[in-house]
């Protein structure tokens, strides 16, 4: 650990009196919670211009001055403009942990980095602790998991295991009380879409850098958590199709019905307005691997070769297909798309690595001991993952509450709240086209539409997962709003009237069959403020329009379209209630599960476990290297300074970056010169304006790959390469002539 200099530990040691202590959430079911503060999107954006009072630097959050270094002037920075009373930050950004304020917290936070090693960008140390966690793997817990999530409460053993209703947290809303589908006064889903969810103009990237990652991960984490069957023989809930829809209805007809089965709903219930009917999963509801192993004992076996603890695959690193083409995977929707395929293939390929590993180690041991060890740590890195990555990218450092550990009384059944609600957010972050880039992050081959990525796994014979997987690393997501891409809104699973579906349609119509109840009785139930008006919910006037004309009153919107409605809390991807919802399920999942792997697995095993990430995991089962530390999150930084020549009588020491040439003339930093990023094409994707010292930077990249500075005012232009998600590229300069 590296020491810190006497002055700043004194001025450090002023201001840890202030230092506020840290509060538990309360339970949904608790008493209400104070509202959250949310971002306007007018904000959110002036956020990411970086104009905001207490700035927070996203790229890197402890260079407060922005100089490409973390260091003890960092922190002082802050002490003294705290000392000053500042009402701005001027250059600096001194909100560290994005909590809009800015306290010592900030500056301890830059301490804290101090002492952990400066360099988080430092990829030779990144690959040393890669190599380093794939050795002195944890070892073979005393009591293994079952495949069907039976047994793992004690008091309860079907508590979270496959084939149990569904948990509410507010009421039922059925029609009639009982069963019947809800929202016989609201306007047709399909019309809801059409209003709120068509993608008009340029799409919207997230805000935040969040990558494909987001809905890659979040969808396969889904598949680990809920299924609901929708059996043949149960009764029909089809969505009506607005007379002339462009799309589903192009004649005119006026009686075209986009098909819907309603959901399976558990024996016994749905017998009365005291017994509502209740949706099953046929899944566990504990984050246990079951889309790579199955959620019971056929399905298990189905995947294993029995044989050194190994799952099935094919000889070129790939998952078997059945007879239809499909791969044979622990969850029947593995095929959705290829992007979920790649990571379904990735984890099967880290189970039979570990697996050598296990019986290198240990040439005694049996197949079933080697596969039960690899499984619980391939268990125990997707938890990693999920909380320690997917989940802080999502809704930020502090939405979920500090682990104390397993809880026999926490129920982690799926809310149908989060299955049929919140967690269907990923659905407005996914981008309409699927490309495949190489480790240079360039494109390889041509990209296909996202409606032609639908159950073609075969399609990886072709392209492998590597450049796949790149892609999501390197590429952002949609926001998180109402807007869903043409893929998934118009041509889900095939075209209109051959097969296809809108998805937002099904998302609200899914709702309404399981008995949902509204936006605003949802967030009382959940322990917040109903909202009295539109805007309350959405800052967006034209949003509040459409909210209004659609439903008309604001206690009758569906729960789907309110929570993508909602303006994002600050430093999250989401708004209020879609947080609180999400980290409720997740919260109940890890503490009601007596085999979270912070539970079974301490000292170094859990250390090891904690620094593993996603890029870990791919990097190790792939040819693909230099991925950023964190691929949920692309922060590429293009930046340089226009410069000119003037003569030194004029340019004399003045503070702003200037320096001296040979001849005794300075090159000095010339302001307001107008650069522009363009994309591979040649089109301008940004502007910006040289500051005081004549620097520029850019931080708007979409994708990796190919990209041009280019100045107007001299017509020079220099091409530049960002290949990974972190690349930070300096000294991209320009000189002027004056």
């Amino acid at each position: 650990m590296r020491p810190f200099s006497d002055p700043l530990r004194d001025l450090l040691n002023r201001f840890s009196a202030r230092r506020p202590s840290s509060g538990k959430r309360p339970s949904p079911r608790g008493n209400k919670r104070r509202r959250l503060r949310a971002e306007t999107l007018e904000v959110r954006r002036l956020l990411a211009a970086d104009f905001d009072g207490f700035r927070h630097n996203s790229f890197d959050a402890e260079d407060v001055n922005d100089d490409g270094e973390v260091s003890a002037v960092d922190a002082l920075m802050i002490i003294n403009a705290i000392n000053r009373r500042d009402s701005g930050d001027g250059d600096m950004f001194t909100d560290v942990n994005n909590d809009g304020k800015r306290s010592s917290l900030d500056a301890l936070r830059v301490i804290n980095r101090l002492n952990r090693g400066n360099n988080q960008f430092d990829q030779n140390d990144s690959q040393r602790a890669r190599d380093n966690d794939s050795s002195d793997l944890p070892e073979l817990p005393l009591e293994v998991r079952s495949v069907d999530g039976t047994g793992n409460n004690l008091d309860d053993p079907l508590l979270g295991s496959a084939g149990q209703p569904l948990l509410r947290v507010a009421d039922a809303d059925y029609g009639d009380g009982i069963s019947s589908p809800a929202g016989d006064d609201r306007p047709s889903t399909r019309e809801i879409s059409n209003a709120l969810s068509d993608v008009v103009g340029e799409e919207v990237k997230n805000e935040r850098g969040l990558t494909a990652f987001l809905y890659v991960w979040g969808q396969f984490i889904d598949h680990d958590l809920s299924l609901n069957e929708q059996a043949e023989g149960n009764d029909s809930f089809n969505i009506a199709v607005p007379e002339g829809d462009p799309l589903f209805d192009p004649t005119g007809s006026g009686d075209v019905e986009i098909p819907l089965t309603r959901s399976t709903i558990a024996e016994g219930t749905g017998t009365s307005e005291d017994n509502p009917a209740q949706q099953i999963t046929l899944i566990t509801s504990y984050i246990d691997g079951s889309q790579v192993y199955g959620s019971d004992q056929a399905t298990a076996d189905q995947l294993r070769t029995f044989v050194g603890g190994r799952l099935a695959m094919t000889d070129d690193g790939l998952l078997p297909l059945d007879e239809f083409g499909q791969v044979i995977a622990g969850d029947i929707r593995a095929s959705e798309n290829i992007a979920l395929a790649a990571v379904q293939i990735l984890f099967v390929r880290e189970h039979n690595r570990l697996a050598e590993e296990i019986a290198a180690d240990d040439p005694n041991a049996t197949d079933e001991e080697i596969y039960q060890r690899a499984r619980a740590i391939v268990i125990a890195q997707i938890q990693a993952i999920t909380y320690n990555e997917f989940l802080p990218a999502l809704l930020g450092n502090r939405a979920i509450d500090d682990y104390e550990g397993y809880d026999s009384s926490v129920d982690p059944s799926i809310a149908n709240e989060f299955s049929s609600g919140a967690f269907r957010f990923g659905h407005s972050t996914l981008n309409d086209d699927i490309e495949f880039f190489d480790n240079e992050g360039r494109a390889v081959r041509d990209e296909i539409e996202l409606k032609d990525a639908f159950f073609n796994p075969t399609l990886l014979e072709e392209t492998g997962i590597d450049s796949v997987l790149k892609y999501d690393a390197s590429s952002l997501a949609q926001e998180v709003d109402l807007e869903v891409v043409d893929g998934l809104r118009n041509f889900l699973f095939g075209p209109p009237g051959a097969g296809g579906f809108d998805l937002v349609a099904l998302n609200i119509q899914r709702g309404r069959d399981h008995g949902l109840n509204d936006y605003n009785s949802t967030r009382e139930a959940y322990g917040l403020d109903a909202v009295e008006s539109f805007d309350e919910i959405t800052s967006d006037v034209a949003l509040q329009d459409k909210l209004a004309e659609l439903y008309g009153d604001v206690n009758n919107i569906d729960l789907w379209v309110g929570l993508m409605a909602e303006d994002h809390l600050r430093g999250a991807s989401v708004g209020e209630l879609t947080s609180t919802i999400i980290a409720d399920q997740f919260e109940r999942t890890r503490d009601g599960d007596r085999f979270y792997y912070e539970n079974v697995f301490s000292g170094s095993e859990l250390a090891m476990l904690n620094r593993t990430s996603l890029a870990d995991v791919i990097e190790r089962n792939t040819d693909i290297e230099g991925l950023q530390e964190n691929v949920f999150f692309l922060q590429a930084e293009v930046r340089g300074q226009v410069t000119a020549i003037v003569a030194s009588q004029s340019a004399r020491s003045n503070g702003r970056g200037d320096r001296n040439d040979s001849r005794g003339s300075q090159r000095a930093g010339v302001e307001d010169v107008t650069v522009e990023l363009l994309n591979e094409d040649g089109e301008v994707i940004d502007v910006t304006v040289t500051d005081s010292r004549g620097n520029y930077r850019f931080r708007s990249f979409p994708e990796t790959g190919d990209y041009q500075i280019h100045v107007p005012y001299t017509g020079e232009t220099l091409d530049v390469l960002v290949s990974s998600g972190d690349a930070r590229i300096r000294g991209l300069d320009f000189e002027l002539e004056i």
